[in-house]
Formats: structure tokens, sequence, C-alpha cells
């Protein structure tokens, strides 16, 4: 049995680089674009460590050490991997050694995989050992819970996870919360650099003012700038490989294309929707009702189901076009599906923004909430 310290069972030999010093410092990074980029990559005295397929984004992660990848075979062999589906090539290949800890990759799974050459068992029985409690509800905490069953870092840094209560993430939120608080109960020096919000709330009883602070909704705007820039730097590589590929007449390059654009569109516009309402809340001087935020969260829902019924419409109609061009390579057929994509991407922005301003209204509305609750007005809440 392996103790706290000691290096974990793997499914390859372990070769050290004697010249290499082992880092320091952890760095786990998951994949909200809030936080993810501010990772210390380029920083040696950390290791890296990511989840399922981000590290076939080396734009955005540039550098990793090891990996988790806890599903089950059926889901990360899939071909139809809806986030990439070259990722069961991609886990096939062998990833060689870490510059950073001289040691091999390492890509946590349930098992060994001999297909997968970087393959290391997640050590369950050993990490459930660590509390009373079976509670492991998302990759995040599974790589929280093995770097503080492994033991090798003065320091933990967190990034990339902004598991905010009123997602579907609730559930992970206060599993992932259990391990960030068993983690300083250890005396460990973890370090959030994301979702640094749900631990700084109003005290129940002491902290009762109902109107929200202005300097919320700054602290929202840069959080949600970051996220909207990252989305519009990948938004126009992505039109440029479209752009390159129509005039390639490569048929089926645009096709996949089509379909990421518009994914990334709708990305870029749920940021933009998000800090869009941050900023106009920021310049608000009269005191905001709940009312309002809820009523704008209504009306957002409603404008983003429409927008998103018209995301669908002209994604049938950029079909149909695309086919004619690909069945006779007509120009015309081309120039219209460069009209239609243009549409097509600005609905998709549209629409996201919609769902961005909803989301953001949702969560002032909890804010609210919670800071009633605090001044001990719960009562009060029943409207």
């Amino acid at each position: 049995m392996n103790h706290p310290g000691e290096p974990l069972p793997i499914g390859f030999p372990v070769t050290l680089v004697p010249a290499i010093a082992r880092p320091q410092k952890l760095a786990i990074v998951g994949s909200h674009p809030a936080t993810r980029e501010l990772a210390p990559y380029d920083d040696p005295d950390y290791e890296i460590w990511l989840f399922n397929e981000s590290a076939q984004k080396p734009e955005v992660y540039r550098r990793w050490d090891a990996l988790l990848q806890i599903h089950k075979p059926e889901v990360y062999t899939s071909l139809e991997n809806w986030v990439n589906k070259d990722h069961w090539a991609w886990l096939q290949q062998d990833h060689g050694y870490s510059d950073i800890t001289g040691r091999r990759k390492q890509i946590f799974m349930q098992d060994v995989d001999p297909r997968v050459p970087n393959s290391t068992k997640y050590p369950l029985d050993e990490v459930l050992k660590l509390t009373p409690y079976r509670y492991l509800r998302s990759s995040p905490a599974l790589s929280l819970a093995l770097a503080l069953y492994l033991n090798r870092w003065s320091v933990i840094e967190l990034y990339g996870s902004e598991l905010t209560s009123n997602t579907e993430y609730a559930y992970q939120a206060t599993n992932y919360a259990f391990w960030i608080g068993y983690a300083h109960g250890l005396g460990v020096d973890l370090r959030l650099k994301c979702w640094e919000k749900e631990f700084f709330q109003p005290i129940y009883g002491f902290d009762g003012e109902f109107d929200i602070d202005r300097s919320i909704f700054r602290e929202r705007a840069k959080l949600h700038e970051q996220a909207w820039k990252t989305n519009e730097n990948v938004l126009e590589k992505v039109r440029n490989r479209l752009d390159a590929a129509m005039l390639k007449n490569d048929y089926d390059q645009v096709a996949k294309l089509l379909l990421e654009a518009e994914d990334v569109a709708l990305a870029d516009g749920e940021s933009a929707g998000q800090l869009g309402e941050a900023e106009r809340y920021a310049e608000r001087t009269n005191p905001i009702s709940r009312q309002e935020y809820e009523r704008v969260s209504a009306q957002s829902q409603i404008d983003y189901n429409k927008l998103l019924q018209q995301v669908y419409h002209i994604g049938g109609k950029s079909e149909y076009v695309w086919n004619v061009w690909r069945q006779n390579g007509n120009n015309a057929a081309l120039n219209q599906l460069r009209a239609f994509t243009k549409e097509r991407l600005q609905t998709a922005y549209d629409c996201g923004a919609r769902k961005g301003a909803f989301i953001e209204n949702l969560f002032y509305m909890q804010e609210y909430d919670q800071r009633l609750t605090a001044a001990g007005g719960v009562r009060a809440l029943g409207r």
C-alpha cells in the first residue's frame, strides 16, 4: 500500500531525469475561460494538471504534465466525442516525458489501458481512505483529492473551475468546496485562482446590505472581460480557418468548421452578454431591486429561445446551400453560403448574449437573496 508522498504504481516504468529538479508547486487547471489562461504554464516551479481533452488545445493550455481522463473506456474511446473527435487517437499516442518533472507524462484513468501509453491507474481505494466519506463527484474533486494523497507539493493552486451553484455544476460545487476545506484543514497552502467569491460570502446576521455594492459589478465585469477577449480570439481563428477551407473547396472541413464556429460564437456572445450586464449595473447610481434582475432575466430567456430557433433555421439553410456547393462547386452557391454563415454566426452571437444576460441576472438575484438572508430577513424572500 502506498502512503502520501510515495510514488504511485503506474502502467509503465518511471525514468527520472536527474538534472531536472521536481517542481514544488502544483496548478490544477479547469476549462473555464475566465482563469484557465492565467495558470503558470511558463513557470518551471509548477507542475500542471489538466482534464480530459484540454491538452489537445495547446493554444490555450500551453503545457501539461499530467491529465485526468477518469471516464469509462466506452466514453473516451468514442469517435463521436463532442469536444474533440480525435481524442481517442490522441490518447493512443505516446506523449513522452515532461520537461518540467522529468517523469513520463501521466494520464490518470480508472485503470491502466494498455492502448494508452501514458495511462496511470487512479488510486481510488487509497484516496478514499483520506476521509470517512465516499464523496468524489467531479474531475476537479478527484484531482485535488489525488494531489492531497500524493502530498508532493508545498503549494497547490486552482484555476479554471467556476462552479457557480446556479448552473448544472451545482452538485459538483459543494463537493469541490468540501475538498478545498479539507485541504485547508490539513494545513495545505491551497490558493484559489478561480471561484474565490464562493468563499467570501456575507456572514449570517452580521452583513445585511440588500443593495449589491457596485464593486461587485465591476469585479464581475473584469472576470467576464477576460473570458470575452479569449472567446473573441478563438472565434477569429476559427473564422480564418473557415475562410481558408472555403477558398480550397474543402467541403468536409467547411462543414466541420461551420459547427465549430457556431459553438464558439454562442460562447463569445454569452461572455459578451454577461460583460454587458455587469458594466450596465456598475454604472447605475440608484438602488437596483431584485424585481429588476428577475424581469431582465426572464426577458433574456424569452429572447434566447427565439434566437435559438433562428440559429437552427439559418443552420438548415446553410446546410442546403452547402450541399448545392458541394455537388457543383458553384461560386454563386459559395457566396450564398458565405452570406448565410455571416448571418448564422451573428445570430448565434446574439443568442449567446441573451443567454449571458439571463445567467448574469440570475447570479444577481442569488446575490441579493444571500444578502437578505444574511441580514436575517429570510422571511422577506417569500415575495
